[in-house]
């Protein structure tokens, strides 16, 4: 059915009709929230290759396909007030913030790093609590400081936090994603990204996560490490997939020049498609971060309406890449 749609997708225009035509019972009863790893579980390894395989045809065919051909990264071109930032976009985590803040202030590290925290007009307290965080006695002794930025707009999604992040002119060298309610596995999670960029020369890195409840305790699905990627496919493949990992960190110079869209659902997977087009994405397969669903997930249960919402939002941007990578196919 995968590849039928696909086919017909060559030959039609595809129209979303904004409206309710039939009734369905939904044979899965599961929450989208537990459904959307669907594609990662090794359970479904052989269907998903099938897609995989059927999605890489449909891209040669429609002039889409992207050889494995790759832009080069020079990682020291340009001089950084320090190697890396650990980016930290919150709004109203007041539960949480400190545990994101010292798990980024606590890395050990050879290199001097920062954390640049965008405050987005929290109204719950988190303001206060980040503020008051004690980083000189808790944090590690090459985090530097942590520059808590609150913007001057009001109407910033968290795409365009990270946009004030990574222009900061004391943003690193690399910048990685922590979310406010998520925690690194360990201490030495950005030390093992940051050599990952030199061993791997990439623009991108995306690593691996283990998902956890709100006290940190494993729950299904567990690991998420996106074995499905692979140097050669993976970019053409990240058209089909729902996402591409975490946590995940960019070579500051290639970031600032793409950008993140100002949107707080798809920013990341649209930033990461971009890149892919240019340049190659390096992987982690061990686990890097913890990240928990509670209630105040934005993603974690959505209703029926919502999740909607978050598939057509992430239709639209696979459709607007399917249709860049054409072009550049053109030349």
């Amino acid at each position: 059915m995968y590849d039928i749609r696909l086919k017909v997708s060559q030959q039609y225009p595809l129209v979303h009709i904004n409206e309710y035509l039939y009734t369905a019972v939904k044979p899965d009863a599961r929450k989208s929230g537990e459904k959307q790893f669907d594609y990662v579980d090794a359970r479904n390894r052989e269907a998903q290759m099938e897609m995989e395989t059927a999605c890489t045809n449909h891209l040669r065919q429609t002039g889409a396909y992207l050889p494995p051909q790759f832009k080069e990264i020079d990682l020291n071109g340009e001089t950084f007030a320090v190697e890396a930032s650990v980016i930290i976009p919150v709004r109203n985590r007041v539960r949480t913030i400190r545990d994101a803040l010292r798990s980024a202030a606590s890395q050990q590290t050879s290199f001097a790093y920062n954390i640049i925290l965008i405050d987005n007009h929290s109204t719950d307290g988190t303001t206060e609590a980040a503020a008051s965080y004690p980083l000189q006695e808790e944090s590690a002794a090459l985090c530097r400081e942590m520059i808590h930025i609150i913007p001057e707009r009001t109407d910033l999604g968290i795409g365009g936090c990270w946009n004030l992040g990574i222009h900061h002119p004391d943003c690193g060298k690399f910048a990685v994603q922590l979310d406010s309610d998520d925690v690194y596995s360990d201490r030495h999670a950005l030390q093992k990204i940051v050599n990952a960029f030199y061993e791997q020369k990439c623009a991108m890195i995306a690593g691996t996560y283990q998902m956890t409840d709100f006290d940190m305790n494993p729950i299904p699905p567990g690991i998420i490490d996106h074995r499905e990627w692979t140097p050669a496919n993976g970019r053409n493949n990240a058209l089909r997939i729902n996402g591409l990992g975490a946590p995940r960190a960019f070579y500051t110079p290639v970031l600032r020049q793409i950008n993140f869209p100002d949107t707080s659902y798809g920013e990341d997977y649209a930033v990461g498609l971009r890149i892919s087009r240019d340049y190659q994405i390096g992987r982690i397969y061990e686990v890097l971060y913890l990240c928990r669903r509670w209630e105040d997930n934005s993603d974690a249960a959505p209703d029926t309406e919502k999740a909607n919402r978050f598939d057509t939002c992430k239709d639209r941007i696979r459709t607007w890449e399917l249709q860049a990578r054409i072009k550049k196919a053109k030349g």
